[in-house]
């Protein structure tokens, strides 16, 4: 398998990974420590780096803009390393979501003449159980099936 150069800006030592190995990867076995929230799904846009060169490939860029993607930045959860490639690791205080403003999601109007009441599968039933009791031995769902008929 190809190996690969990865440098990070801050640190001394470069770190050799397989072709195909995600940037957030490569930094952890560094011991970098790059934030994810949203757990590597590339939602967040928390783990933007820069690429300063190299041949990398972007899996997903939607919460960058246009604008980030031709500065270098790229989401590390979501850049895989195909070529020798140089980082920076903005620091944590500098990392701001980088949301895209047109991946927002449209609004939701209901329809006219919806009839909340009749349309709805789903109703809110204010129910009172009898208590379990030694005497009475009917279980939870009798006492229940018992309450919704009334």
């Amino acid at each position: 398998m190809v190996e690969h150069i990865v440098r990070f800006a801050d640190r001394a030592e470069p770190i050799a990974v397989r072709a195909g190995t995600l940037l957030i990867e490569a930094a952890r076995r560094l011991g970098l420590d790059i934030q994810q929230p949203c757990g590597g799904q590339g939602r967040c846009g928390r783990c933007a780096v820069r690429v300063e060169s190299g041949l990398v490939r972007r899996r997903s860029v939607l919460r960058l803009s246009a604008a980030d993607v031709e500065a270098g930045y790229a989401l590390a959860c979501q850049t895989v390393v195909e070529g020798d490639v140089s980082v920076v690791v903005p620091p944590v205080e500098q990392i701001e979501r980088r949301l895209t403003t047109d991946h927002i999601a449209p609004e939701i109007v209901a329809p006219n003449g919806y009839d909340a009441a009749q349309a709805q599968t789903i109703s809110r039933a204010l129910l009172r159980l009898s208590p379990p009791l030694i005497s009475d031995q009917t279980d939870d769902w009798a006492r229940l099936c018992t309450s919704l008929r009334r």
